[in-house]
């Protein structure tokens, strides 16, 4: 066995762990909302259930688009383009991978995204790289 295939093996195993406990943090938003259907009978009430709902509302978000991105980082395992930047094409430093292991840019292409004023990069190997959410 190589050292690439444990690696591969531990990424593997952070990434669906790090997803189902995305998925429960779902379960949980649904639970939530849920009990909170209904508003109170003073303007307080409401006025303070209208702001955890929205509270709420942008934490699922949130939690939807990093499950998206665990997803994704595990369908480039399986495909074995994961540690490669969707942008140049060259290997993700691993201090970066260990950092954010969904990591789907290196610094220097994720750098350019966050500075492009549409948060798109342009003119890069892959053209692959959507909008943030």
């Amino acid at each position: 066995m190589t050292a690439a295939k444990p690696a591969r093996t531990n990424v593997r195993r952070s990434l669906e762990a790090r997803r189902r406990q995305l998925e429960a943090d779902l379960t949980h938003f649904e639970a939530w909302s849920m009990s909170r259907l209904g508003f109170g009978h003073a303007l307080v009430d409401d006025g303070a259930a209208s702001f955890d709902q929205a509270t709420q509302l942008t934490l699922r978000q949130n939690t939807e688009r990093l499950l998206a991105q665990v997803t994704n980082a595990l369908a480039r395992l399986d495909a074995g383009a994961y540690g490669v930047c969707e942008g140049c094409g060259q290997a993700i430093d691993t201090e970066r991978l260990q950092a954010v292991i969904d990591a789907r840019l290196c610094m220097g292409c994720q750098r350019l995204q966050e500075r492009s004023p549409l948060g798109r990069i342009t003119g890069l190997k892959t053209a692959s790289i959507p909008a943030p959410a």
